[in-house]
């Protein structure tokens, strides 16, 4: 096997294979390098490179003496690591909203059912916090926060982290749309935003599965919407600015030439 890439790859197909066939759990030893990179066909340096890359990530532990011992997944980098594998800059806002649809009405129904008196707790702290704040960046922040509360809320701690993922890759967008909504004097749509906010987080405490789903879904189209029409909006406001730009130079050529 000549291709480096090919070689990794295939070590790492094994140590994956290894992890689930043998339903090896947190704290059980891994094959040495020796072994591996004999059972491979391959040189025990790239076995030790994969290791060691896989020990970065938390998810092996070298012990000087004993061996490699695998600890799971850190769930911090691993998070992040699946944000760079998805991203997509050519990936538009409307179908990020499209997944989070798909995925955050069902967790809405199931944090009805599973919620904490701590998710509770929680979820209301961060609603009168939306309540009393005038900021932009901050209540973007606490949209994302109160979603990150209803995320674990569900108990499913895949469907959590899947949330968790989408959502930052909009929080940008959400960001400007908050800033968007607060310079607009002419919509309720801080008031509208925040009433649902508020409704599927009542949904939640008191643990109304039906409703937490049909306000979570209302909830989204409308912020879909939201942002469709910030986006246009915003696209035609740099329309105009580009084009009194490009007018001032054609208007003095015609004073310089009259």
């Amino acid at each position: 096997m000549d291709n480096k890439e090919e070689r990794y790859g295939l070590i790492l197909d094994k140590v994956i294979s290894m992890i689930y066939d043998l339903n090896i759990r947190s704290g059980d030893k891994m094959f040495s390098e020796n072994r591996l990179a004999k059972a491979l066909n391959v040189s025990r340096a790239n076995v030790r490179e994969i290791y060691s890359a896989l020990n970065i990530l938390g998810i092996l532990e070298s012990r000087r003496g004993e061996g490699t011992f695998f600890r799971g997944a850190d769930n911090s980098i691993i998070f992040k690591i699946l944000m760079l594998v998805i991203y997509d800059d050519s990936a538009d806002v409307s179908e990020i909203m499209e997944v989070r649809k798909i995925i955050e009405i069902g967790i809405a129904e199931k944090a009805a059912v599973n919620r904490s008196q701590e998710d509770v707790r929680k979820l209301k702290k961060c609603i009168n916090d939306m309540e009393n704040c005038s900021d932009g960046n901050r209540l973007s922040e606490l949209d994302n926060e109160l979603h990150s509360i209803i995320g674990r809320a569900c108990g499913n701690t895949l469907l959590s982290n899947m949330s968790e993922i989408i959502s930052s890759l909009v929080i940008r967008s959400i960001r400007e749309h908050w800033n968007y909504i607060l310079s607009d004097k002419k919509r309720d749509t801080k008031q509208i935003t925040f009433e649902q906010h508020k409704e599927l987080a009542e949904a939640i405490i008191h643990k109304k599965p039906y409703i937490a789903r049909v306000v979570a879904q209302e909830h989204l189209e409308f912020v879909s919407n939201s942002l469709e029409r910030y986006k246009k909006e915003y696209s035609e406001h740099l329309l105009l600015i580009s084009d009194s730009k490009d007018e001032r130079p054609r208007l003095k050529y015609r004073q310089y030439h009259s």
